[in-house]
C-alpha cells in the first residue's frame, strides 16, 4: 500500500511506509528537507465533512492518506459492537421508515442495521455503504500496522471494554487502536482492563454562551492529570474556539495553547487541537501551525491537508 507525504520542494509524491500513522511534512517556514516535522492529523468521525461518517471505506480513505480516523461505537440490541457516532437513527441512514427515525441503535437486531444506507446522505457514489461492525474495522488493521484508530467510547460498559480488550489482542492491534473518551476516569478503568492498551484523552470545555472556552474547567482537568503525571494519556486533545477577526483569535489563547503543546512535548503525549469555529478556513490552520502545533482534528479534511502542505 502506498503512501502519502507532502514537501515544499516536491509537491505529492509517494511512500511505502510509515514507522507511525503521521502525515510527513515540512513546516511552512524555513525548515529544510533534512528536518522534517511530523504532523498528527485526525479526521473527526472517520472522515469530517467530506465522506460517509463512520464507514470502512471512509477510515480505508483516511488511512491511504497518512491519517487516523475517529470511530464511534455502538451496540445493537443483540449485543454487535458497530461504528456510529450517534445512537439514534434518524441523522444518518437514508430513506429510513419514519417508525425508526427517533430509535436508537440498541433497539435493533444487527440484522437490520447492517442493512441501513449510511452513505447517500454524501452523494449517490456511497449509496452501498453501510455501518460496519467494529470488528471488521479491527480486521482491517490487523497485519496493517500503520492504520491506527480513535475509537470514541460513546458510554461503554465495563463489560463493552473488556470485549474491546479482547479484540484488540486477538487481531494484533493492541498499539494501533487508541480508547479516546472525555473522561479521565474512562481511560484509567481502560487500563485497568487493558494495562497495555492506548488511549486518546479529550478536553471539551469550549460550549459557552460568551463564545470562549471554560478556561476553569479546562485548568481544573489539566492540573488532576499533571498530579497524575499524565498516567495513561497517550495523545491529549483540546477543543478549541477560533474568531480570525479577533486581535487574538483562539480560545484558549495562543500563549496558552504554546505553552500547553510544550508541556506535552516535554511529557512525551501526543498534543492536537480541534476547533469548533471556522474550521473550514486554512488560516486557522496556518496560524496554529505558527504557533508551533503540530496535532490537529478536524471536520474539514481538504482544507487541512491544503494547509499542512
Amino acid at each position: 500500500m502506498k503512501r502519502a507525504f507532502f514537501t515544499k520542494q516536491t509537491g505529492l509524491v509517494s511512500l511505502a511506509t510509515l514507522a507511525v500513522l503521521m502525515v510527513t511534512v515540512l513546516a511552512a517556514s524555513g525548515v529544510s528537507a533534512d528536518e522534517p516535522v511530523k504532523y498528527t492529523l485526525n479526521f473527526h468521525r472517520g472522515g469530517g465533512n467530506a465522506k460517509p461518517e463512520n464507514t470502512l471505506e471512509t477510515f480505508l480513505w483516511a488511512w491511504n492518506l497518512g491519517v487516523i480516523p475517529e470511530g464511534d461505537v455502538q451496540y445493537t440490541k443483540d449485543g454487535v459492537a458497530v461504528m456510529s457516532h450517534d445512537s439514534k437513527l434518524k441523522r444518518i441512514p437514508w430513506n429510513l421508515p419514519e417508525e425508526m427515525k427517533n430509535k436508537p441503535i440498541s433497539d435493533y437486531d444487527w440484522s437490520v442495521i447492517q442493512t441501513l444506507d449510511v452513505g447517500s446522505y454524501k452523494g449517490p457514489e456511497y449509496a452501498n455503504q453501510r455501518i460496519p461492525r467494529m470488528e471488521a474495522v479491527f480486521a482491517a488493521m490487523s497485519g496493517c500496522p500503520d492504520r491506527c484508530l480513535y475509537l470514541d467510547e460513546k458510554g461503554l460498559t465495563e463489560e463493552n471494554q473488556k470485549e474491546i480488550a479482547k479484540l484488540v489482542h486477538q487481531y494484533g492491534i493492541v498499539n494501533q487502536m487508541f480508547f479516546t473518551a472525555g473522561n479521565y476516569g474512562q481511560i484509567k478503568r481502560w487500563h485497568e482492563i487493558c494495562p497495555d492498551g492506548k488511549a486518546m484523552l479529550w478536553l471539551g470545555y469550549c460550549w459557552t454562551k460568551d463564545g470562549k472556552c471554560n478556561m476553569d474547567g479546562l485548568n481544573k482537568a489539566l492540573d488532576e492529570l499533571r498530579a497524575a503525571n499524565f498516567a495513561g494519556v497517550d495523545h491529549l486533545v483540546v477543543h478549541i474556539l477560533a474568531h480570525m477577526e479577533n486581535d487574538e483569535p483562539f480560545s484558549p489563547s495562543s500563549e496558552y495553547l504554546q505553552k500547553l503543546n510544550e508541556e506535552m512535548k516535554q511529557r512525551g503525549v501526543v498534543f492536537s487541537v480541534i476547533t469548533w469555529t471556522e474550521g473550514d478556513n486554512p488560516e486557522v490552520y496556518r496560524r496554529l501551525i505558527k504557533l508551533g502545533l503540530t496535532g490537529f482534528a478536524t471536520d474539514y479534511p481538504e482544507v487541512l491537508l491544503e494547509a499542512v502542505k
